[in-house]
C-alpha cells in the first residue's frame, strides 16, 4: 500500500458524496483542521468507532469498510483494528493463526495460502 492510501480513499469518497471537508469534520464532531490533517496523512487515521461512523456517512459497503479499516491500520502500523477483540475472544482463531504462522516460518514461504483460501470459501458457502 502506498503512503496515505487511507486519506486519499476517504477524501475521494467524501467528494463523491459532495460533502465538504468542513462538513465531514462537523458530521464526525472533529475540527476541520484535524480532519484535513487526517486526509493529508499528517495525522493517524481515527479509531474504529469513528471509522464506523464515517462508513455510515459515506454509505460504504462491507467490503469498502474492510478496505478502509485495513488502510487505516496500515497507516497506524497496527493489526487491523476490527480484529484484536475477536482474536482475543476466540481460542480457535488464536490457535489457527499460530499454527499458520509456525507452518509458514518453518517452510520459509506462505505455505498456508491455499488453506486460508479454502477456509474463506467454506465461510462464504455458508452464507
Amino acid at each position: 500500500m502506498s503512503p496515505n492510501q487511507f486519506g486519499e480513499f476517504v477524501a475521494n469518497k467524501r467528494k463523491e458524496k459532495e460533502i465538504s471537508l468542513r462538513g465531514m469534520a462537523e458530521l464526525l464532531d472533529l475540527s476541520p483542521a484535524y480532519w484535513s490533517d487526517i486526509e493529508k496523512g499528517r495525522r493517524n487515521p481515527p479509531n474504529l468507532n469513528t471509522l464506523q461512523e464515517l462508513a455510515k456517512i459515506l454509505g460504504l459497503t462491507n467490503g469498502e469498510f474492510d478496505e478502509m479499516v485495513d488502510m487505516a491500520s496500515v497507516d497506524r502500523d497496527e493489526i487491523p483494528m476490527d480484529l484484536p477483540e475477536y482474536i482475543k475472544d476466540s481460542e480457535l482463531a488464536r490457535t489457527a493463526l499460530r499454527k499458520a504462522r509456525k507452518k509458514s516460518e518453518a517452510s520459509g514461504t506462505d505455505s498456508t495460502k491455499k488453506a486460508w483460501e479454502d477456509f474463506i470459501k467454506a465461510l462464504d458457502d455458508e452464507e
